[in-house]
């Protein structure tokens, strides 16, 4: 019986999942069909050293492929590559931030960003906020203090 060499097989199999793979970070749908037609012509030459060959290669395929699909859709949007990739952000710097959390800051005093006509946008301790005024209009740069906060904003009036 010759020994058949499966240098081609592995080759068209890792190459494969290799271009598998770069499609997840280059999304253009023809990797990803190149690379499932050139590992299957992996697997296709494999059958030619046994059906166990063939198998060994199927299961190895789907494992990887498996393993691919994990890693990409789990740890890759952790990662600062894979956030800006799927385009999540922070809102840090954001005039209205997550909607929770507001009540911290009522009582608390900061300065109108912008002129409040009765809304804007004031800081307090740091954080920029959407706010409205109870006083009408507030000039630019004026005092204010947070009476209180919900619906993604606060209310503020002029500190005195």
């Amino acid at each position: 019986m010759d020994e058949v060499s499966l240098v081609l097989p592995v080759s068209l199999l890792v190459a494969g999942l290799l271009l598998i793979a770069a499609e997840f970070f280059l999304p253009t749908v023809f990797l990803g069909f190149v690379g499932a037609a050139v590992s299957f012509a992996g697997i296709y030459l494999s059958a030619a050293a046994g059906a166990l060959t063939c198998a060994l290669f199927c299961v190895t395929f789907l494992i990887v492929l498996a393993l691919e699909f994990f890693a990409f859709r789990r740890l890759l949007p952790q990662t600062g590559i894979g956030r800006a990739m799927i385009n999540v952000s922070s809102n840090d710097g954001a005039a209205v931030p997550a909607a929770a959390g507001f009540a911290v800051y009522v009582g608390k005093t900061g300065k109108a960003l912008t002129v409040l006509a009765p809304s804007g946008t004031a800081e307090v301790d740091g954080a920029l906020l959407e706010a409205f005024s109870l006083d009408g209009f507030v000039e630019r740069g004026a005092p204010v203090v947070v009476v209180e906060a919900g619906a993604g904003r606060v209310t503020v009036r002029r500190a005195r």
